[in-house]
């Protein structure tokens, strides 16, 4: 079994049912090098969220190609325009101006009316459809389009406004925009019925939390833009293979490498690889509980974010993986025979997909800012000297973006990585069997931080036997990016323990916590580890037989990429506790 605690949800997505990985894409995925794309729409993708979703998907999964993202999403819009012009003003500016090789269309939502469906309302809505696609391909006839099918107006976890509810009305403006895709050689994507099915399933498992999906009916949360990020993608032919490895431990040989390069494989006590992928992982928020809902009723996991690792020909037991040095989990024999999906997992390859994350965010803010803070503002002023300067100063912020955007693509180049496969440490349960031996050693004694705490911090809060979780009572690091992190306790003298208990606050992004044990505080025997939960407050208990020492010594190998509540690089700890046998 899977050892590590994980949220629920992805105790099963982790863990692969056999075949479960091998779907890809139908044909060639349809971006190409150089392609410039714009999504178009109304504040569905202002929100830019399925497009950033999308974007970092193409980089992660495609880090060869070089492709440019501009979000012209504005709240509001119907077909004829809205809070940023008429609509031939809108696509001159805010697409034409970009030379788009392809463009993404999403309208709908606000032009049904949010009322039963009429005609006059519907032929305005189609005319005005009709003339968006044909003034574009006027001005260049090589614009691939992707007409995306209106999102849904929430009649699923909420009663309809009126009969039939507004997302019927919607359906039929979407049947018609399904019906112009042959006539323009367009793709047309549904983001209506995947996210409908979704917020079903949602809905039967927990119809509070479900709500929280489209929370005011019309625009979706993460949660929702998930589902929507994965139809746009399925239907540009988006692969679901990360990279898949099968490695047959007792023939000693590698049986299939997909999308990426194992080399250097050593078996023995300690299984041993190099892999040199060629994509990473889905930089995927994981924490919200909305989010692990959808993910929970849908298929996206399987059908986007697969990087299945197989190992067969294992002694039974339980085995933790390492990779760079970094424990990333403990699984069984049986787990790793099956599959384990290293995607959903806290990977060197996870945290740099991150990195490439945060940077699509970056070249987003900068583009906003040189759209609607700037060119907005003074496109219109009556000032000459203004209206000359504008367009070079519009330039220089098209040259930042640009710079972010190069960057962002030199972050997403994969790189080598060594894994280790080795039996795990697993504790006598009889052990834990028996109560704690009273007093708590370690209550009142010193103890030193490799990265101490500059912010005043749980001064003493480590061992001063409260496990309030409050700035006073709670241990706290220093914020060095720099792992791991040590904090040594000082028993005064050695003595025999046999137990050690300590826990986590529900705020910061403490994760892996390794506890050893020494007598002369120069050589140390690791006694167990533990990965903690993020946003939650809880304790774990390490009982060994019973052994000398003076020093216990707390080792944060990682933590958790969230911020929750503080800079991730803190490391929290209520509390520590040392009993004797």
């Amino acid at each position: 079994m899977l050892t590590r605690k994980l949220p629920i949800w992805t105790v099963g997505a982790v863990l692969l049912a056999a075949g479960a990985a091998g779907a890809q894409g139908n044909g060639a995925f349809q971006l190409k090098d150089g392609d410039r794309v714009v999504f178009y729409g109304d504040s569905i993708t202002e929100q830019r969220l399925y497009t950033t979703l999308t974007e970092n998907y193409v980089s992660t999964r495609f880090p060869a190609l070089n492709i440019r993202y501009v979000h012209s999403g504005w709240g509001g819009d119907r077909v004829t325009g809205g809070g940023g012009g008429p609509i031939d003003i809108r696509l001159k500016r805010d697409v034409l101006a970009y030379n788009p090789t392809v463009m993404t269309i999403m309208l709908g939502m606000n032009d049904g009316g949010y009322k039963a469906f009429d005609q006059p309302t519907f032929d305005t809505y189609a005319t005005g459809y009709k003339h968006i696609l044909d003034s574009v391909k006027a001005a260049d006839p090589n614009v691939r389009f992707t007409l995306i099918q209106p999102s849904p107006y929430d009649d699923v976890t909420r009663a309809p406004g009126f009969p039939g509810g507004y997302n019927a009305t919607l359906i039929k403006y979407a049947d018609f925009v399904k019906s112009l895709g042959p006539s323009y050689g367009a793709i047309v994507t549904d983001f209506n019925t995947p996210v409908v099915a979704m917020l079903a399933t949602a809905k039967a498992t927990d119809p509070d939390l479900a709500q929280k999906i489209l929370p005011d009916r019309v625009h979706p949360s993460y949660a929702g833009h998930l589902i929507m990020a994965e139809s746009l993608l399925k239907s540009w032919g988006a692969p679901s293979i990360v990279t898949k490895v099968q490695i047959d431990a007792k023939g000693k040989k590698v049986t299939d490498a997909q999308n990426t390069k194992v080399s250097d494989l050593k078996t023995g006590k300690v299984i041993s690889w190099t892999q040199d992928d060629r994509a990473l992982p889905m930089p995927l928020e994981l924490g919200d509980a909305a989010t692990q809902l959808s993910l929970k009723s849908s298929d996206f996991v399987e059908a986007l974010d697969q990087e299945p690792l197989q190992v067969t020909g294992l002694k039974d037991g339980t085995y933790t993986l390492s990779i760079d040095g970094n424990e990333i989990g403990d699984f069984s024999a049986q787990d790793l025979a099956m599959g384990v999906n290293l995607a959903l997992l806290p990977t060197p390859m996870f945290s740099q997909a991150i990195d490439v994350r945060q940077l699509t965010q970056q070249h987003n803010d900068e583009h906003w800012r040189r759209w609607r803070d700037i060119q907005m503002h003074l496109q219109d002023s009556k000032s000459e000297a203004v209206q000359k300067e504008l367009p070079t100063f519009l330039a220089a912020l098209d040259s930042e973006e640009a710079d972010t955007d190069a960057a962002r693509h030199a972050a997403a180049q994969p790189k080598p990585h060594r894994y280790e496969l080795t039996a795990a440490q697993t504790p006598d349960p009889a052990l834990l069997l028996k109560p704690l031996n009273g007093p708590d050693l370690a209550q009142g004694k010193t103890y030193v931080a490799s990265d101490p705490n500059t912010y005043g911090w749980g001064i003493g809060g480590l061992t001063d036997g409260s496990w309030e979780s409050t700035s006073q009572h709670t241990f706290a690091s220093g914020d060095s990016p720099v792992f791991p992190k040590t904090a040594t306790v000082d028993l005064g003298s050695v003595q025999q323990i046999g137990s050690v208990v300590i826990g986590v606050p529900p705020f910061g992004s403490t994760k892996t916590v390794k506890v050893s044990i020494s007598a002369d505080g120069q050589q140390f025997t690791g006694v167990g580890k533990t990965m903690f939960s993020i946003r939650k407050e809880e304790k774990h208990r390490f009982s060994f037989p019973g052994a000398p020492a003076r020093y216990v010594r707390l080792t944060y190998t990682d933590h958790y990429p969230d911020t929750v509540d503080y800079a991730p690089t803190f490391v929290f700890t209520n509390e520590v506790e040392v009993y004797a046998p």
